[in-house]
């Protein structure tokens, strides 16, 4: 979880009128929040306005890193590719685990 913050790198917290604005000021409108490929904005339990892993992104990583898995007989180094599909695995299920406690689902 990231948090999106204005150019002073204040966070963002959600208003009752639907804008976000930070201490500065500064106001953004949900419609202009535009996380990353792969991400999916919400808001915290404090209000401010954060970034997570999309977890249909994560979905994805997970089936990869299980193809790889096996299909590390394949490689030379097998030990090294079960250890990075290993890494992506926990990297995905963490990724979903966030989501998922923020309400968000593939």
């Amino acid at each position: 979880m990231d948090r999106i913050t204005c150019a002073h790198a204040h966070p963002y917290a959600a208003r009752p009128d639907g804008l976000f604005a930070c201490a500065c000021g500064e106001q953004l409108a949900a419609a202009d929040v535009e996380p990353d490929t792969g991400q999916v904005w919400t808001v915290d339990t404090s209000g401010a306005l954060v970034v997570v892993t999309d977890p249909n992104s994560a979905l994805e990583s997970l089936q990869d890193a299980v193809q790889d898995l096996r299909e590390a007989t394949e490689y030379p180094n097998r030990a090294a590719v079960r250890h990075q599909a290993a890494q992506a695995l926990r990297e995905a299920l963490e990724a979903l685990r966030e989501a998922a406690a923020y309400g968000i689902t593939p």
